[in-house]
């Protein structure tokens, strides 16, 4: 280091003999420490003084085959042909280092001729550079490969490429060479998995023995920090699989291995004593965000008093300090605190914070779950305004588990607002999509269904798949439609066969629902009312008025025209001849159609259902409705009726148009097609 930070200053300064100068005392010192001389190189050429570096860099070279280390030699020889103008001018000196070198390789001779160093205007130093990485995958050579374990090479095949490889339980693998420079670990001697082949027995023996240094000496051997999944994929064949939770439980308690992370992707690090080991910690605590030091603080406290108290301490001070800007963080600060093995003095009090006109938000800002829902009961016990608070809280939460919480609190003690909640749930389910999914949920798990599990349930259920609110939700809002599941239970104990009649014939409209699901509720359906598999006359939707007109005009046709049209036909008839007769021919086809309407009257008549606008439910566009639609300024109302009032010039449309189809169903605040316009659905009304 002091050669480098030495020579650095002195190209600073451009004082280039004190630079050769220094550079030939580091070669005399140890010409082996090439890195540095490589490092010092570079900069020498990003000085412009190419020519310099070249000339150090050949005494470098130099020096190195008067020691005779000839592996050191042919790193600064490739450097050197790298960035030379006439690399050929090498090619002598590299065969020597390489021979001098990996002469001794196993492979040496296939793998020269193979590349075939010899080679014409070859460039010698990139021929050099591929015998070097071929021999890495010489024969008898250990490597380490994520799913395969340790493994030796057994064979290194120049001409076709490839190495072969026997792993612990998968022999004579080929990995082509360009492919193992991704995925073989090289097994220097040392490394603990290189044990596996010379000394299984003993590795086993030591492994088992102290698991908590054989998992600081894998992570060492690795030099790089491992997941729980590398560490047991390195230990196979050593840890058996039947130990392996209790060898596990030992192996990481050691002090001077450090974690990181959470669940599968917890990284371990190794460090050299226990104290490195704190500071790290120490370091990452104090570099990591308030939410981090929570959990670096749980995950660690239980290292030691000394470093608890500190943890306790710096979480304390920091909860003061946020205190105003995040109420909510500041509770869960504290609140933790109590989990640390270690005693220090609150700042503050704590549950003073639950307290305030934003006390919702600062519950719904608990990250952590069990403590929300510690903090809700705790609001319930100080806070004066609890049951408007939890009312806040309920449409804030997206947990199952808080929300069932708020509700068991309000309906024991503040039912009218429970009734409420539910109530705004159930009518606008699109504004609260959570407490929408919460209701179903517990309706599922409830043994009794709820009075209002019923069938338009369903059909809110149905329409929630394709609103965009629920796509974080939809794949379980779709589990209610499952055999077992809340749709079908409520098909099977509800007695309401019109609803579930218009359930069926809707069900095509819900492409967001598997067909296989939309099956197994018309099943149920059939099952619950067979008549549904009955062909269902459609009804006409008419007013009082308009049915009494439809009536008037059956009366009058029926008992005045019909028999006036018989008695002409008989005048007619005894004009004589009936084949010139025209006022005959008039009269039968008269008679004709008064016969053919009568019955198609009749046949209206008898399946007539009269609108009463008392009756009308307006939560939703239904027949009998007056709609309220609104495009920016311009405003428009559609009354939807049966087909013996459509006018749609006056804004009335039947029931059976495609019109009043792209309304019907839609509630307030919906955005509907209508007549090729987008418009909000201002309001609903019933028909007057």
């Amino acid at each position: 280091m002091e050669f480098r930070a030495d020579a650095t200053s002195l190209i600073e300064k451009k004082d280039w003999d004190q630079v050769e100068s220094r550079w030939m005392t580091e070669i005399e010192s140890d010409p082996t420490r090439v890195d540095g001389f490589l490092e010092i190189a570079k900069q020498i050429r990003k000085a412009d003084e190419r020519g310099r570096a070249d000339e150090l860099l050949e005494l470098l070279a130099e020096a190195l085959r008067d020691r005779g280390a000839w592996h050191e030699r042919l790193v600064v020889l490739r450097e050197m042909g790298r960035l030379s103008r006439k690399p050929a001018t090498l090619k002598a000196p590299l065969e020597e280092a390489l021979r001098k070198a990996l002469g001794d390789r196993p492979s040496f001779s296939k793998v020269m001729a193979a590349v075939d160093f010899d080679e014409k205007d070859a460039n010698p130093v990139e021929k050099a550079e591929k015998i070097q990485t071929w021999l890495t995958y010489d024969v008898g050579e250990y490597f380490f490969m994520a799913g395969r374990g340790a493994g030796v090479v057994i064979e290194l095949n120049a001409d076709l490429g490839i190495c072969r490889v026997d792993f612990e339980r998968d022999k004579r693998v080929s990995i082509p060479l360009g492919a193992a420079q991704k995925n073989l670990v090289p097994l220097p001697p040392g490394h603990l998995l290189r044990e596996k082949f010379e000394d299984p027995e003993g590795l086993q023996s030591r492994v088992m023995a102290d698991p908590g240094e054989a998992f600081a000496r894998l992570l060492g051997s690795f030099g790089r920090p491992m997941n729980v999944a590398d560490v047991r994929d390195s230990m196979s064949g050593i840890v058996p699989d039947a130990r392996w939770s209790t060898w596990w439980s030992a192996a990481r308690k050691n002090p001077r291995i450090v974690v990181s992370g959470t669940g599968a992707k917890a990284l371990y690090a190794w460090n050299e004593t226990e104290t490195d080991a704190d500071q790290a910690i120490r370091r990452e605590f104090e570099q990591a965000p308030l939410r981090a030091k929570i959990d670096l603080a749980k995950k660690h406290g239980g290292r030691g008093d000394a470093i608890a108290e500190w943890f306790a301490r710096k979480l304390a001070d920091a909860a003061l300090a946020v205190a105003d800007a995040d109420p909510a963080l500041a509770w869960e600060t504290l609140a933790n605190l109590e989990k640390l093995p270690a005693e220090v003095s609150i700042p503050i009090d704590r549950d003073q914070l639950l307290e305030g006109p934003n006390a919702a938000r600062v519950i719904s800002g608990i990250s952590d779950r069990l403590l929300r829902e510690r903090a809700v009961r705790i609001m319930r016990e100080r806070n004066p305004d609890w049951s408007k608070v939890l009312g806040e809280s309920f449409f804030l939460d997206d947990d199952p588990k808080i929300l069932s919480v708020i509700m068991e609190l309000l309906e024991r003690d503040a039912p009218d607002t429970a009734n409420r909640l539910i109530d705004e749930t159930l009518r606008h389910p699109r504004r609260h999509p959570r407490a929408f999914y919460w209701y179903c949920r517990t309706a599922s798990e409830q043994e009794d269904l709820p009075s209002r599990a019923g069938v338009n349930l369903i059909v809110q259920m149905l329409e929630s798949i394709g609103w965009e609110e629920f796509a974080p939700i939809r794949p379980r809002m779709k589990e209610f439609f499952d055999r077992g599941g809340l749709a079908i239970r409520i098909l099977m104990a509800r007695e309401n066969e019109e609803q579930a009649r218009k359930l069926v014939e809707s069900l095509e409209r819900y492409g967001g629902l598997e067909e296989y699901r939309r099956d197994l509720v018309r099943d149920a359906a059939y099952l619950a009312y067979p008549a549904l598999r009955e062909p269902q006359v459609e009804p006409i939707f008419a007013t009082a008025e308009a049915v009494a007109s439809k009536r008037e005009e059956y009366e009058r046709m029926k008992n005045v025209e019909i028999p006036a049209t018989l008695k002409a036909i008989q005048t007619a008839r005894e004009m004589g001849d009936l084949r010139e007769n025209f006022e005959y021919k008039a009269a039968r086809q008269r008679q004709e159609y008064l016969a053919a309407r009568v019955a198609e009257l009749a046949n209206e008549l008898s399946r007539v259902r009269v609108i009463q606008p008392s009756e009308v439910d307006a939560s939703q566009v239904r027949i009998g409705t007056r709609v309220g639609l609104r495009n920016g300024d311009v405003h428009r109302e559609v009354t939807i009726l049966g087909p013996w009032e459509s006018d749609p010039e006056h804004g009335i449309y039947s029931n059976q148009s495609e019109a009043a189809h792209a309304l019907l169903g839609h509630r307030t605040e919906e955005i509907v097609s209508f007549m090729g316009n987008d418009y909000v659905v201002e309001s609903i009304e019933p028909w007057k």
